[in-house]
């Protein structure tokens, strides 16, 4: 047991992250918009680096899983990825998207529509992306259900993931602080 007190100036230092204390990365997927400009969209970390392995000190460390915000601005999409490791949670806060699933090995990609307050949970093996149909942009909350994600894969053949492939190595050292 200890005999330290408990200080919550510390634990708030550590525990707690406050919208005012962040800002909308609209360059961490920067690389994909590169490859094609509905792809634009910002992240704001809450809990974790996430899949970007993006070095924020302003980040609560995660223990289990990663939090984030993402803006995904009318008519932009999230480009269909595989998480081989994790599962990944889109919830809708504001506005509506639809999540495109699409199974490994097949060409069939289907459509969810999602509305405010919406969720899709994302298996691991499943292709998932998705887009912004309306006029609005959309606001969603994003868990992935690890602390460091594999980097996820993208439709073999696809400029996004000869890309991945060239960036692999950039994301290990960022992610062992070379």
């Amino acid at each position: 047991m200890t005999t330290e007190k408990f200080n919550l100036a510390e634990f708030e230092k550590k525990y707690v992250a406050r919208l005012n204390d962040r800002t909308l990365d609209w360059n961490v997927l920067k690389f994909q918009e590169e490859i094609d400009p509905t792809y634009r969209r910002a992240q704001m970390r809450y809990i974790g680096r996430g899949a970007t392995a993006n070095n924020d000190a302003n980040v609560i460390q995660a223990e289990h899983f990663t939090l984030s915000t993402m803006v995904l601005p009318a008519g932009c999409q999230g480009p269909l990825h595989l998480h081989d490791d994790v599962e990944e949670v889109f919830f809708v806060i504001k506005g509506s998207i639809t999540a495109l699933i699409q199974e490994e090995g097949s060409d069939e990609v289907h459509e969810i529509v999602l509305n405010e307050r919406d969720c899709i949970s994302s298996p691991p093996g499943v292709y998932r992306g998705l887009r912004n149909d309306s006029d609005e942009e959309a606001l969603m909350l994003v868990m992935l259900g690890a602390v460091k994600p594999n980097l996820p894969t993208y439709p073999k053949g696809s400029a996004l993931e000869e890309l991945r492939i060239n960036r692999a190595k950039e994301r290990e050292a960022i992610i062992k602080g070379n």
